[in-house]
C-alpha cells in the first residue's frame, strides 16, 4: 500500500459519496440526540409533548441505522461468517469471499427491488407520519441503501475475483 502524501496529522481524502454520508450520517445521529433530549426535557420539565417528535425520532432511528449498515458495508466492517476461510489457502479464500460478496449482492439486489415495490404501494395506498411527510417518503431508505450496498457488494466481489 502506497504511503500518503500527507502528513500523519492531515485528514485521509474521501470521495464525495463517502463523505457526503457520514455528513448526512452525522447530521441524523445528532438530530436524534437533539431531539430526544428535547422531548424528555419538555416532557418532564413543563408538561409538553409534541406528538410528532416520537414518530420523527422512530425514522431517524430507522435512517441512521440503515445509513450505518451502508457505511458499514463501505468500511467492509459488517458481520460475515469465515470459520470456514481459515482453512482455505489465499486463493481459495479470494474466491470464497468473491462468492460471498457476489451473493450479498444478489440478495441486496433481490432486497432493493422489494422495498421499491414496497415504497410504491405506500406511495400508492397514502398516509402521512408526521408533520404532512408522506409515509411512502420515510421508506425510500429501503430501496435506496439495499441498491447502494448491492453496488458495493458487487463491486467488491469484482475487485476480488480480478
Amino acid at each position: 500500500m502506497n504511503e500518503p502524501d500527507e502528513d500523519a496529522t492531515s485528514v485521509p481524502s474521501t470521495s464525495r459519496v463517502q463523505h457526503f454520508e457520514d455528513v448526512v450520517l452525522c447530521v441524523l445521529v445528532g438530530l436524534l440526540v437533539v431531539l430526544s433530549c428535547a422531548s424528555i426535557l419538555l416532557r418532564n420539565g413543563f408538561g409538553i409533548t409534541f406528538l410528532w417528535l416520537d414518530p420523527m425520532s422512530r425514522h431517524l432511528v430507522l435512517w441512521s441505522s440503515f445509513l450505518g449498515a451502508l457505511v458499514a458495508t463501505r468500511e467492509a466492517q459488517h458481520i460475515r461468517i469465515d470459520a470456514i476461510l481459515r482453512l482455505l489457502s489465499d486463493k481459495g479464500r479470494r474466491r470464497a469471499t468473491a462468492l460471498s460478496e457476489a451473493l450479498s449482492a444478489g440478495i441486496c439486489a433481490f432486497l432493493a427491488f422489494i422495498a421499491l415495490r414496497f415504497v410504491a404501494d405506500e406511495r400508492q395506498y397514502g398516509g402521512e407520519v408526521f408533520l404532512d411527510l408522506p409515509q411512502w417518503w420515510m421508506h425510500t431508505i429501503f430501496p435506496f441503501v439495499f441498491g447502494a450496498m448491492a453496488l458495493r457488494f458487487a463491486a467488491a466481489a469484482w475487485r476480488r475475483w480480478t
